[in-house]
């Protein structure tokens, strides 16, 4: 395994040893958290600090490897992570925050288990999203991600309007989940490449233009992004149901 490997997958494994752990072990859980998140922040500078000296392949891509057992290759679809000189640091950053966020948990005094398992999935769907080379797990880890984050409003939100605010921005990103699946699935069958992977994918469509399909990603993960004056909704759920540890 490398570097990047572990640190995406390390997170996912603590979530599910912590759902063995019996809910009257308090401490143990939150040990597990901070241990798992300062683990892969360790292993995020270390290869932060390596990427320099990595092996970059034809792709410009360090630290590439691919999990085994992941992946469809009838659909050329395999689970495979890499990183180049800008999410690099957006692994590293995505680290730091996860790490801050355990620490800052303390306040949590219900739920504890749920509320650390899902801290944890969270932050591998993340990472993953962060690391992927190929679509569809890129689509799969930051659906991974998301799924948590509706849960952890709705039971640890703070604020009058919480659960609407829940509602709110469940209904505002599953429906863009929706359309980014109808154009994953739209590009893939009209571009001819018969494979996720990005960088292939990038080139084939470079050569073979599909012009209106990145639209689909665009309305999903567009929106998703800060900085957007007209993006209401993630501005009222930051405003209304700010969560301890965030």
């Amino acid at each position: 395994m490398t570097f990047l490997t572990l640190i995406v997958v390390l997170p996912l494994i603590a979530a599910l040893a912590l759902a063995l752990v019996p809910a009257v072990y308090r401490e143990v859980m939150r040990a597990v958290a901070l241990a798992a998140t300062l683990a892969t922040l360790l292993l995020a500078v270390a290869m932060f600090l390596r990427f320099n000296g990595a092996e970059a392949d034809s792709g410009g891509f360090r630290f590439v490897s691919t999990i085994p057992g992941l992946g469809v290759a009838s659909l050329g679809m395999a689970c495979r992570l890499g990183v180049d000189g800008i999410n690099v640091g957006l692994v590293l950053m995505g680290t730091i925050v996860a790490f801050a966020a355990a620490c800052c948990s303390w306040e949590i005094r219900d739920r504890e288990k749920e509320f650390y398992i899902l801290l944890l999935v969270m932050t591998g769907g993340i990472l993953g999203a962060f690391a992927s080379l190929d679509l569809f797990y890129f689509y799969f880890f930051h659906e991974l991600a998301l799924v948590p984050t509706f849960i952890m409003i709705g039971v640890w939100g703070r604020g009058r309007e919480k659960n609407y605010a829940t509602f709110q921005i469940t209904l505002y990103l599953s429906l863009g989940a929706l359309i980014a699946l109808v154009g994953l699935i739209a590009l893939y069958l009209q571009s001819g490449a018969q494979t996720f992977d990005i960088a292939a994918l990038t080139e084939h469509i470079r050569q073979n233009p599909c012009c209106c399909l990145a639209l689909a990603f665009w309305f999903r993960f567009g929106p998703s992004t800060p900085g957007r004056l007209w993006d209401t909704p993630p501005r009222r759920r930051r405003r209304r149901c700010c969560m301890r540890g965030s």
